[in-house]
C-alpha cells in the first residue's frame, strides 16, 4: 500500500483502519472514531492577524492582484478559479472525517483572496464530499466544473482515480490511500512518497538512546492487510536499524480489550515496543499499568500526536512514550513563521475550528499549489501548475513539513524526505526531544540513512503476505 501524503507509512494508519473497518463492521468503526480525522493536538490559536499582502513565510508571494482574463480552461474564469476539495466529512459512519481539509481550504482561500487571489482570480472552494462511498461520483462532478483538486483526500479513493485521470483533473493531494491513487498520473504529492522505501530514522535514534532495550523488541499491527503491510515495512526498517524484533503481534481489527496482548509482552519482558494498537491508546496504557508492565520505552506513530494520547496517560505510571513526526510541532509554532501564519490564518478565517496536523497536511498542498499557479501568470493550465510543482526542490511549505529534496509527479518514482523529529508525550503535553533526534537541519534529523529501502526479498514477502 502507498502512504498517506506524509513522510511515512504509519501516518496513513487512521485512513487504513477506516477503510478496512468498513468490512469489519460498526463496532470496529466505533473504536476508530475515537481517533477520528483530527489526529493531532488541538491548539489555542494565535491572537494576531496574518498580513494580507500575499506573502507566506518561507514560500514567498503567492497571492496578488492582477488582470485575470478570459480562459477556455475548465474551472478558470475571468475572475475566479474553482478548486475541488475531496473529503468524507458528511459520512454517518465516522462523522467529520477529513473535515479539516475543507476548513483549511476555506480559510486559505479567504486569506489569498484578500490579497487579490491568484493573479487577480479569486479561489472558489467546491466541497466534494464523498461521504466514504461516493468517490467516483463526486470526482465526476469535479470534472464538470473544477480546475484542479487540492489539499484533500478520501478514505476510499481508488474508484476516483480513473475518473480523474480520464477527465484531466490535476491534483496536488492532501493524502492518498490506495496504491492506484498514490501512483496516479496528473498528480504531485507534496511529501514525495513511494512504495519501495520508508522514512524511519527514529528507530536508529532510539537504538542509540536505548542500545540494550532494542535487542529485546516487540512490534505489532491490527489484523488487516492494509495495516499489516505498512507495519511490516516498519519492522524491516527497525531491524535494519539494529532492533531485534522478537515478536510481531497481530490483534483483531476491532480489538478494544488489550489486556491479554499487553500481558503477553509483559510476561516475555520485551523492552522496546511499537504497539499493535493503531487507534485509541487509552485501553493499551491502562492495560500496561494494570500489568505493571514497565519496558524501557514506547514509540508511537504520528497519528498519536494527539490530545487523546496525553489524556490517556493521565494518572498512570508509564515508561517514556515517544511519537515520531514529520511536521513542525504546533507547540513550537512561534519558532517557525510558516506554522505560526497557519495558526493566524485559521484564527482569523476559521474561528472556532481546532488546528491539528490535518491542517498542516492541507497547508503543504495549498501552498505548493498557490506558488505553482501564481508562477503560471494569466495563462493558467493544469500542466503548467503540475510542472511547476514537480520542479520544486527542498520543499517544506516554509517549514511546516520536513523538507523534501525534489518533488516529482506521483507516477515518476518520487523520493520521500529522510527527515524526522521525536517528541515525548508527557502529562503536560508533547515535548521536542532534541538529544534523541540529534537534528542535522533545523529541528530535523535528515541523515540520508533514515530512508530504508526494502530488499527484493522483503518486497516479495510484502506482496505475497
Amino acid at each position: 500500500m502507498s502512504q498517506k501524503a506524509t513522510a511515512g507509512i504509519r501516518k496513513r494508519t487512521v485512513a487504513f483502519v477506516t477503510v478496512t473497518s468498513l468490512v469489519a463492521g460498526p463496532a470496529a468503526l466505533a473504536a476508530v472514531s475515537q481517533a477520528g480525522a483530527s489526529v493531532s493536538p488541538t491548539r489555542t490559536l494565535a491572537s494576531s492577524s496574518p498580513a494580507t499582502n500575499g506573502q507566506w513565510p518561507g514560500v514567498g508571494k503567492i497571492c496578488e492582484s492582477g488582470a485575470g482574463g478570459a480562459s477556455s480552461v475548465r474551472g478558470v474564469g475571468t475572475n475566479t478559479i474553482h478548486i475541488a476539495v475531496p473529503n468524507d466529512a458528511s459520512n454517518t459512519v465516522v462523522p467529520g472525517l477529513e473535515k479539516e481539509f475543507v476548513q483549511f481550504a476555506n480559510a486559505f482561500a479567504a486569506w489569498c483572496n484578500a490579497s487579490g487571489g491568484i493573479n487577480g482570480r479569486h479561489i472558489v472552494i467546491d466541497n466534494r464530499d464523498a461521504a466514504l462511498f461516493n468517490a467516483a461520483q463526486v470526482t465526476s462532478q469535479a470534472c464538470q466544473s473544477d480546475f484542479m483538486e487540492v489539499g484533500g483526500g478520501m478514505a476510499l479513493d481508488q474508484p476516483s482515480v480513473p475518473v480523474r485521470e480520464a477527465c484531466g483533473l490535476g491534483s496536488i493531494s492532501g493524502y492518498t490511500v490506495s496504491d492506484a491513487s498514490a501512483g496516479a498520473t496528473l498528480q504531485v504529492n507534496p511529501s514525495g512518497i513511494n512504495n519501495k522505501s520508508v522514512t524511519a530514522g527514529w528507530f536508529a535514534a532510539l537504538a542509540k538512546k536505548y542500545p540494550q532495550a532494542v535487542k529485546n523488541a516487540a512490534m505489532g499491527a491490527e489484523n488487516s492487510a492494509s495495516i499489516i503491510e505498512p507495519e511490516k515495512k516498519y519492522e524491516f526498517a527497525a531491524q535494519g536499524a539494529g532492533w531485534n524484533v522478537k515478536n510481531f503481534q497481530i490483534a483483531p481489527l476491532s480489538e478494544t480489550v488489550w489486556t491479554p496482548y499487553v500481558q503477553q509482552w509483559a510476561t516475555s519482558g520485551y523492552q522496546a515496543i511499537w504497539p499493535s494498537d493503531s487507534g485509541n491508546m487509552a485501553p493499551w496504557f491502562q492495560a500496561m499499568a494494570t500489568a505493571n508492565y514497565n519496558p524501557a520505552f514506547v514509540i508511537l506513530g504520528v497519528q498519536f500526536y494527539a490530545n487523546s494520547t496525553i489524556q490517556a496517560m493521565a494518572g498512570l505510571h508509564l515508561p517514556p512514550v515517544y511519537v515520531e513526526t514529520g511536521w513542525w510541532p504546533l507547540e513550537m509554532a512561534s519558532q517557525n513563521p510558516s506554522t505560526e501564519q497557519l495558526l493566524q490564518v485559521m484564527h482569523k478565517y476559521a474561528k472556532g475550528d481546532t488546528v491539528d496536523f490535518d491542517d498542516e497536511e492541507a497547508a503543504e498542498a495549498w501552498l505548493l499549489w498557490a506558488k505553482s499557479a501564481s508562477a503560471c501568470g494569466a495563462n493558467l493550465t493544469v500542466s503548467c501548475v503540475l510542472n511547476n510543482a514537480a520542479a520544486e526542490k527542498n520543499w517544506s511549505a516554509g517549514g511546516i513539513q520536513a523538507p523534501v529534496a525534489k518533488l516529482t509527479m506521483s507516477n515518476e518514482n518520487p523520493q520521500p524526505s529522510p527527515c524526522f523529529a521525536i517528541l515525548q508525550a508527557k502529562p503536560s503535553g508533547f515535548v521536542y526531544q532534541k538529544a534523541i533526534t540529534q537534528p542535522t537541519q533545523s529541528i530535523w534529523n535528515c541523515n540520508p540513512k533514515n530512508v530504508y529501502t526494502f530488499t527484493p526479498q522483503q518486497v516479495t514477502a510484502l506482496t505475497s503476505s
